[in-house]
């Protein structure tokens, strides 16, 4: 016999449950539940101490005491959770501390997770919530604390937070992902409109008015580049360098809807029905027990994506959060990315060192082409406020395929191009520096080659982590005969 279903709504940052209203009166009215069995899940989010540890404890907590779930995690229930926004990060933590790190994943009562606008690498506006601002308009007030804004949780939300990378690397990046359509089956809705009004101020890029919509995607690539000196290796040598690509194993639902934003996609209105891809419509698929009807949503959500954006014109973005540490897996606070186009018969192989491109022979055509990429990738950058190793770039589709197209029908570059990657690492300090000889100039694409064994970069609407691991190299350290004189 079939276990009967619970529903569990989780608010985000600086909103509560009586936000989702609507959503619940909906679900009740379509008899995907009644007003007993479809339970709210509130947290205080502007409070400064409260961690993502303390919600997802005490969430853990409530649903053992409300006996949706049993101590060891089962349940007598089929759980469908909804999540909006910071919710989806809240989530993510509880299943994999509760059932992937700390108990048993096949035990998980939860069937469906629908994700609306979720915050899963980010929000542009998570800093200036932080800020003096942010907590003048968001703030709490509390005798003691003059204005409080959820602090710990928002340096989480900020864009390239340490939280955000390791998180993905905990249920994202692992062989048994559990987002799946005969596991949790998980549907993200982002709509594809920002702000309108006074709130436009805070609009922001490639975002839904809130959170970036190419960060909502779970379906992530990592690529890490390795520069650092291969152990145990017995020639003591170099590589070039090494790429290793690691990939989200997950098999979610991912649908952009037209004209919502981060707000409006909250706000049911029964009379959307008509249209199947509003969010009433496509909220009551999500919640399907049928594992077929899932994956033919799947299906159906991708067209519509395709669909939208040819219909529209509008622009598609690629995030990339990007991580440097060191050999000694230290953090790397201090780099720089620079990005350049070169004719390809002039240059070889796919390192070219600084003998290879002197800058005074860098002719116009590159010069102008290499200032226009550089400006196109790294405009919109972010320094994770916390800790600089951590970065993030936003990259506009559109712009970057027309800056492509122009590329190859210039006729000096008519005997192809490439593209390359420059880092640069300071030195620490007069004895400590970094191996750079081998972070000149690397060829990240090659137009004359069909399969080079690079590894894509540029997948629209999704997040691409990339870690930099770049040799760090001391003088204070020496063995000799002779005593050393202070």
């Amino acid at each position: 016999m079939p276990k009967e279903s619970r529903i569990l709504i989780i608010h985000g940052w600086s909103d509560c449950s009586e936000s989702f209203v609507s959503i619940k009166n909906y679900l009740v009215s379509k008899n995907f539940g009644q007003v007993e069995t479809v339970f709210y899940a509130d947290y205080e989010s502007r409070e400064d101490s409260l961690t993502y540890n303390d919600i997802i404890e005490g969430l853990n907590d409530n649903l053992i005491q409300k006996c949706i779930i049993k101590n060891d995690g089962s349940s007598d229930y089929n759980l469908k959770i909804i999540v909006h926004s910071t919710g989806g990060l809240v989530v993510r933590h509880w299943l994999w501390r509760y059932y992937h790190n700390g108990g048993d994943i096949n035990i998980c009562p939860v069937t469906n997770l629908v994700m609306l606008a979720p915050a899963n690498f980010g929000s542009p506006l998570a800093q200036m919530g932080k800020s003096f601002l942010g907590e003048l308009v968001k703030g709490r007030w509390k005798v003691g604390d003059f204005l409080e804004a959820g602090r710990q949780l928002l340096n989480g939300l900020e864009l390239a937070s340490d939280y955000q990378w390791e998180l993905a690397h905990r249920d994202l990046l692992i062989p048994d992902n559990y987002f799946q359509p005969d596991k949790i089956k998980t549907t993200i809705l982002v709509g594809d409109s920002d702000y309108t009004g006074i709130r436009s101020w805070f609009n922001k890029p490639g975002t839904d008015g809130t959170v970036v919509i190419s960060g909502t995607n779970l379906n992530t690539l990592k690529l890490t580049l390795k520069f650092a000196k291969p152990k145990n290796d017995p020639n003591n040598t170099y590589l070039p360098h090494e790429w290793v690509k690691d990939v989200s194993v997950g098999n979610t639902a991912y649908g952009i809807l037209q004209n919502y934003n981060h707000g409006t996609i909250t706000e049911i209105n029964p009379g959307d029905e008509a249209n199947p891809y509003s969010n009433a419509s496509v909220l009551l698929r999500a919640l399907t027990d049928s594992k077929d009807d899932f994956v033919q949503l799947q299906k159906d959500l991708s067209q519509a994506n395709d669909d939208l954006f040819n219909g529209t014109g509008k622009d598609k973005y690629q995030q990339f959060n990007i991580h440097a540490i060191d050999s000694q897996g230290s953090p790397v606070h201090d780099f720089t990315l620079e990005f350049s186009v070169y004719k390809k018969e002039n240059i070889s192989g796919n390192v070219m060192s600084i003998d290879q491109v002197p800058d005074n022979d860098v002719d116009d055509d590159e010069y102008a082409f290499s200032t226009e990429l550089n400006t196109l990738v790294t405009k919109e950058t972010h320094t994770y406020t916390n800790d600089t190793s951590y970065r993030r770039l936003l990259v506009n589709h559109r712009e970057l395929t027309d800056f492509v197209r122009r590329l190859v029908q210039n006729a000096n570059f008519k005997n192809g191009f490439v593209i390359g990657m420059r880092i640069y690492v300071p030195a620490v300090d007069k004895g400590i520096s970094y191996v750079l000889d081998n972070l000149q100039h690397i060829v990240i694409h090659d137009s004359t080659v069909v399969d080079d064994g690079m590894p894509r970069f540029f997948f629209e609407n999704t997040t691409t982590l990339v870690e930099l691991q770049v040799d760090r190299k001391n003088t204070y350290v020496r063995i000799g005969t002779d005593p050393a004189d202070h």
